[in-house]
């Protein structure tokens, strides 16, 4: 019976501390980003800002009246985040949490500039920080949509994310540019040569050619040889000399 009657007291202060804090006003606004490996483009007074701009009131309200989709709506406005979740700690303050997206490509369109990440957003340059990834521009044709991405700049993001993923591959390209027809032609770090990729279609076995002919074919031929390598062309690899 004392188990049973501490039980039920319990019970009792669990359900009188939850209704007082129900009706206490918010005791703050805390932010935490995760950064992952990547420089830092966004500060939490930032994403406070932005919080605080579309929801005015929100110190003022009680922890009850909190209305946690929209406090994750505002903080969404805010470009550089992702995985974004708001919640009332249990003393009173809201808390939204949040990733902190990763740029794969630095893109520039025409007169504009922009990170993407590898699910194909994009985000602006951040006066906070900067990321050293890979470069990339074109001849572009249509305008560019930040919700949906067109031919020219989806070919650019399928080479930029197989790039990321490839530990081999990666450490060649310093650029890529995307042509009117969308074929892709890239800018490698070492020698002074264009390497013509064509479409952004079987990656690997192009990307294999060319560290295989990078290793056999230009220690041979001398890294200066070849004005452009092709890699257009299935299972070969076809030079033109300066």
């Amino acid at each position: 019976m004392l188990i049973v009657l501490g039980a039920a007291v319990l019970a009792v202060l669990v359900i009188v501390a939850n209704v007082v804090r129900s009706r206490s006003q918010v005791k703050g606004l805390e932010v935490v980003i995760r950064y992952g490996d990547t420089p830092q483009l966004v500060e939490d007074q930032q994403v406070k800002d932005t919080v605080l701009r579309r929801i005015p009131n929100l110190l003022q309200l009680s922890v009850k009246n909190i209305d946690c989709p929209r406090v994750v709506s505002a903080a969404r406005r805010v470009p550089y985040l992702e995985n974004v979740s708001a919640s009332v700690s249990v003393g009173g303050k809201v808390v939204v949490r949040a990733d902190q997206r990763r740029p794969i490509m630095r893109l520039f369109y025409g007169n504009r500039e922009f990170y993407m990440d590898a699910h194909g957003a994009l985000f602006p340059p951040s006066s906070t920080g900067f990321c050293d990834v890979l470069v990339a521009g074109g001849n572009f044709t249509e305008p560019l949509r930040l919700d949906s991405l067109n031919a020219q700049a989806t070919a650019l993001w399928k080479v930029a994310t197989f790039l990321d993923n490839e530990d081999d591959y990666a450490p060649l390209i310093d650029q890529i540019f995307v042509e009117r027809d969308g074929d892709i032609m890239m800018v490698p770090k070492v020698g002074d040569h264009l390497v013509e990729l064509g479409s952004p279609d079987d990656l690997d076995a192009k990307f294999s050619n060319l560290l295989a002919f990078y290793r056999k074919g230009m220690p041979r031929a001398g890294w200066n040889t070849y004005s452009q390598i092709s890699l257009k062309f299935k299972g070969q690899v076809v030079c033109t000399k300066k």
